[in-house]
């Protein structure tokens, strides 16, 4: 029964075939006959006819190219009808009517000249009316073969969509470390709608087997998520995650057992070159230094209207040195060349069209005013920021770390620090967090610490949401995206 009605929903097609067949024979046949009769002055040829054929003006001369350029299109046309017979889904029904209304609206024209007795080449007006009889023809059914295939491709959509929905019906999402995420702010409903979802905080390993043993889906920010969970976890297919970063998922273990894992790229892109900016420009106004001064009352102590004891400097012409030249890196650079800084770049892969100095990782930490890192924690950035390359700087340099903690030798940033190596530094990122008490940056001189806010704003985390629902969606789809 089906086959039957995919067989009747065929039969407009095929109908377009034959008369598109039938217009293209007829219109080649009269061409080629027209064109014999130019040629080969022996046919029979009336002494009207031959004087039209042999002193044909511009006007004639127009619509020959026109009628040549119509039987390129109704070959052109007639490959694509049947192309859109056997594949309705296919160009060939798009191709089969562009073909089909150039034909019709040229032969109008070609027409219109025969009736002023300007074109006779042709010769037979009732077999022209003929061929754009049949080609009119095959357009109304390709049109109706078209509209058949275009609602019965909705109605597999539809179907698909139907499928989808009965599936995330059935999908168990377990959202981790949600306290890390929102303080009341945020709204998830994004991934709410793409499943049956469970949100927990900060759980243990052992945890985190319990309340997802059954799980489909696991979200998680900075939740670690080894072979062992994967294993008592035996539905999970995806892994989502609330960053770019992926160093706490053992990625081996999910591709070997086929999970799918996706992070988040992107969505905290200004928020956290507006921190590294922030950082930058407070320390170059010494801004901590004489806001704690005016509180303290050495401005109403003051003789002077203005007093400065504290440097001062302007970011123009200072260099600005950035390794890691992803989509922060490239932000931070580009806002670096606002203020006038000389923007070095650092990288593992030399970047195409880069407007900026592209240097070595070594010569970055020796030319740089201001230093920043962007780089992802990999085995060959794991203490990168290192006691050999801090004791290569400049004494008056700051470094800038929000990448990953353990990218710096936190041990050594101290001693650089505190015997002066380094004017100063701004971290955003530590070895281990939360902050440990025994942590070795503490106490240390001119250091900033912030905890692990850059990427925090309240506009990245929405964002966030939106692009982790996204990616969910897209697996669902069955065309994943983000994946690592």
């Amino acid at each position: 029964m089906k086959k039957e009605r995919v067989l009747l929903k065929r039969i407009p097609g095929a109908l377009s075939a034959v008369l598109m067949t039938v217009s293209a024979v007829l219109y080649w046949f009269l061409n080629i006959r027209s064109m014999s009769m130019l040629l080969f002055e022996k046919l029979d040829v009336s002494e009207i006819d031959r004087e039209i054929l042999t002193t044909t003006g511009y006007p004639i001369w127009k619509d020959y190219i026109i009628t040549y350029f119509i039987m390129l299109v109704t070959l052109t046309g007639l490959i694509a009808v049947y192309f859109a017979a056997f594949n309705p889904k296919g160009r060939g029904s798009s191709v089969t009517l562009l073909c089909q209304l150039c034909t019709l609206g040229l032969s109008a024209v070609v027409f219109k000249s025969m009736l002023e007795n300007k074109c006779k080449f042709l010769y037979d007006k009732k077999a022209f009316l003929i061929f754009a009889g049949c080609m009119l023809g095959s357009l109304i059914f390709s049109t109706v073969s078209a509209l058949i295939w275009l609602r019965r491709s909705k109605k597999g959509r539809q179907k698909e969509l139907d499928v989808i929905k009965e599936e995330r019906e059935k999908t168990k999402i377990a959202v981790l470390d949600r306290c890390t995420l929102t303080v009341g702010d945020i709204d998830f409903s994004p991934i709410d709608s793409l499943g049956n979802t469970e949100y927990f905080d900060i759980l243990s390993k052992e945890e985190i087997i319990e309340k997802c043993a059954d799980a489909d889906i696991i979200l998680c920010n900075k939740a670690v998520i080894d072979a062992d969970i994967m294993d008592a976890c035996p539905k999970l297919k995806y892994i989502g995650l609330f960053a770019t970063g992926y160093n706490n998922i053992d990625t081996e273990a999910a591709h070997k057992r086929g999970i799918t894992v996706c992070n988040a790229p992107g969505y905290s892109t200004d928020s956290v070159a507006q921190l590294v900016f922030a950082y930058i420009l407070a320390y170059s106004t010494s801004l901590h230094d004489y806001d704690t001064s005016t509180h303290n009352g050495q401005w109403i102590r003051s003789s002077a209207f203005s007093y400065f004891p504290y440097p001062i400097t302007e970011l123009k012409g200072k260099n600005l040195g950035v390794i890691g030249y992803g989509a922060i890196g490239r932000k931070v650079a580009s806002i670096g060349a606002a203020f006038g800084m000389r923007v070095y770049v650092a990288t593992r892969s030399k970047p195409e069209n880069c407007p900026y100095i592209l240097t070595d990782v070594d010569e970055v930490f020796k030319v740089s005013d201001y230093l920043t890192v962007h780089c992802p924690l990999t085995d060959k950035t794991r203490g990168l920021i290192s006691r050999e390359r801090l004791a290569s700087m400049k004494k008056t340099a700051y470094l800038i770390n929000t990448s990953r903690g353990a990218v710096c030798d936190e041990e050594a940033l101290k001693d650089a620090l505190d015997n002066g190596v380094i004017a100063g530094a701004a971290v955003d990122v530590l070895t281990a967090e939360p902050m440990k008490a025994d942590n070795p940056l503490i106490g240390a001189k001119n250091l900033t610490i912030t905890p692990h806010i850059a990427w925090a704003s309240y506009e990245a985390r929405s964002r966030l949401i939106l692009l982790v629902a996204e990616n969910i969606r897209a697996y669902q789809n069955g065309l994943p995206k983000n994946t690592v």
